[in-house]
Formats: C-alpha cells, sequence, structure tokens
C-alpha cells in the first residue's frame, strides 16, 4: 500500500479547501452585497405593501420580514405586475436612498418571476432552466446560503422565485415556492437536452 508524503498530503488538502472556497466565493454574493440587496428589497416590498394594502397588520420592514415567504410571494407578485410602483417608490425615496441605490432598485423592472427548475450547479453559478418554451438557461447566484442547502434535496428542484439583476449578476431573492416533486431518469435526462439545447442557441445567460 503506498501513502503520500505527509507534504504532499497537506498541500493536497490546502488546494482543494482554496477550490471549496473559491467556488463558494462565485456560488452566493458576498456579504456586503447580500447585506445590500436585502437593505433595498425589503423597503421596496414594505412600501408595495403599504400603497396597496396588502397585509394591513405589517408597520415596519422588519415586521414584514417575519412573514411567511407565500405572504412575501403575493406583495411580490402585486409588485411586478405592478411596475409604477417602483417608479412611485423611486420619486417618494421613503427611505432616503442614494441614487445609487435607487438606480439599482431601478433594474429590478427587469426582473423575471416565474417557476424555474434548478438543474445543477457549476464552479461558479447555479444553473436554472424556465419552464416556458424555449427554455432559457441562467446562471444564478443565492444570496447567503448556497441553494443546495436551502433546499437540501439532490438537484433537479422545481420552485418558484424572481430572478434579479443585482451588480451585473442575476440572484434569485430568496422569497421561495419549492414544489416537492421527484424526477425519473427519463424526465432529466430530457432536462439534460434541453439545457444544451439553450447552451447552443441562446448561451447562458448571467445578467438581465
Amino acid at each position: 500500500m503506498t501513502h503520500a508524503p505527509a507534504a504532499a498530503e497537506k498541500n493536497s488538502k490546502n488546494a482543494v479547501e482554496n477550490e471549496q472556497q473559491e467556488r463558494q466565493r462565485w456560488m452566493k454574493l458576498a456579504a456586503p452585497e447580500s447585506n445590500l440587496f436585502l437593505e433595498l428589497y425589503y423597503p421596496l416590498l414594505f412600501f408595495t405593501n403599504q400603497k396597496r394594502r396588502i397585509l394591513p397588520e405589517v408597520f415596519t420592514v422588519r415586521g414584514l420580514q417575519q412573514k411567511s415567504s407565500e405572504q412575501l410571494k403575493i406583495i411580490r407578485s402585486v409588485l411586478f405586475q405592478q411596475l409604477n410602483l417602483f417608479d412611485q417608490f423611486i420619486f417618494e425615496n421613503p427611505f432616503h436612498f442614494s441614487s445609487k441605490q435607487l438606480e439599482i432598485v431601478n433594474t429590478w423592472k427587469r426582473s423575471r418571476v416565474g417557476r424555474y427548475f434548478i438543474f445543477r450547479e457549476t464552479n461558479y453559478y447555479t444553473i436554472f432552466l424556465s419552464n416556458i418554451k424555449p427554455m432559457q438557461a441562467y446562471g444564478v447566484l443565492a444570496l447567503n446560503r448556497e441553494f443546495k442547502t436551502i433546499f437540501n434535496e439532490e438537484f433537479p428542484v422545481y420552485i418558484e422565485t424572481a430572478l434579479l439583476p443585482f451588480n451585473d449578476k442575476i440572484i434569485a431573492d430568496g422569497i421561495f415556492s419549492y414544489y416537492r416533486i421527484k424526477f425519473g431518469a427519463g424526465f432529466i435526462r430530457n432536462l439534460q437536452k434541453s439545457y444544451q439545447k439553450a447552451l447552443d442557441q441562446e448561451g447562458l445567460i448571467i445578467s438581465l
């Protein structure tokens, strides 16, 4: 039986750890970016709730953050169906955001809310596939936890969420509906074919 020298084993371990750290750096936003997103997004949802009186018992952003994903999804749906709410928010600027922060909020008009298959991970992104034809493939970053730790399931999984542009990246907003469906081998093979077709026709979409 052959054993690697201790120094070589240590170097190999360090290389693996460095690779894992580099991968994690790409798979989700850095903490300052994640914090900035949450500092902008939830006030926008709170503003939407106040304007449309969806959850009248909510009086603070913190109170809104404590609501369930299903309740937050209702507010999000109203926001993205009524894009004029973005303009109202930017004009009134109730939270006194900077012009740069308001520019970020304005880019969210290009967001895509819908159902997606979380198909696989790469070294840099998690691949989301749209459920409409022609299927599109998105390279998405998580906010502060990798998607596999959120759903604790083997990919693919089927979800509903919003994909948003953020600093030249695509992120999921962290509000999910998760459909517990077990996919057979044949379906997964078809997803792989659709994924490859999407790459051939349009490439991997990494910005909105």
